[in-house]
């Protein structure tokens, strides 16, 4: 399996013309978010037909297959797309590491229409991309209850936090160099000062 190069995927995309969001674990990091590294990037794309054919001409440049047990994927026809954007979710393998393309993410049944409207602009390497926002982040998390996404949601939580405790005591903050969060210096809360 290719090591993630996530800012080369949403450059093919971009280059194609692709309208998607960004979400899941890249979303978190492109807001700081104290969540582990991911191993993949999650886009949520509009779904017309127009930008689904914009998608097909992505995923050939980026020789996608269907992520299955071989190493570069399941080829799977690109055309006519109607034979794979009927599934909410596809689990692609790429040149440049997997993508998940999630039409209809938890929490956002109306998909792209839905995270559009909460999105903002942010920069994955030198690429422009659009981004779900935290509170969406969260939503999202939390519609898919599964461990690993609420536990997700509890370590931003415990950091958001230690950052408003230090906040309150004028603590100063330093960056942690292995995640680049904010985090008090001194005692943490319920450790006696």
């Amino acid at each position: 399996m290719p090591d993630l190069d996530a800012a080369a995927i949403v450059g093919v995309l971009n280059r194609h013309g692709v309208i998607y969001v960004v979400i899941g674990g890249i979303a978190a990091q492109l807001h700081d978010l104290p969540v582990p590294a991911t191993v993949d990037i999650d886009v949520t794309p509009a779904r017309d037909h127009k930008n689904l054919e914009r998608l097909a001409r992505a995923f050939d440049e980026l020789e996608a297959g269907l992520y299955t047990g071989e190493a570069a994927g399941t080829w799977f026809p690109r055309t006519p797309v109607e034979q794979w954007a009927q599934y909410d979710t596809l689990h692609l393998m790429t040149t440049f590491g997997p993508i998940d393309i999630v039409f209809a993410p938890d929490g956002a049944p109306a998909g792209y229409s839905d995270l559009a409207k909460k999105a903002g602009r942010a920069t994955l390497g030198d690429q422009p991309v659009m981004a779900i926002s935290v509170p969406m982040w969260e939503v999202l998390k939390q519609a898919t209850g599964r461990a690993k996404d609420l536990e997700h949601l509890d370590s931003y939580y415990e950091s958001r936090r230690l950052d408003e405790w230090a906040q309150q005591r004028g603590a100063i903050t330093l960056s942690s160099p292995c995640d680049g969060h904010r985090r008090p210096r001194g005692p943490a809360p319920g450790i006696l000062e």
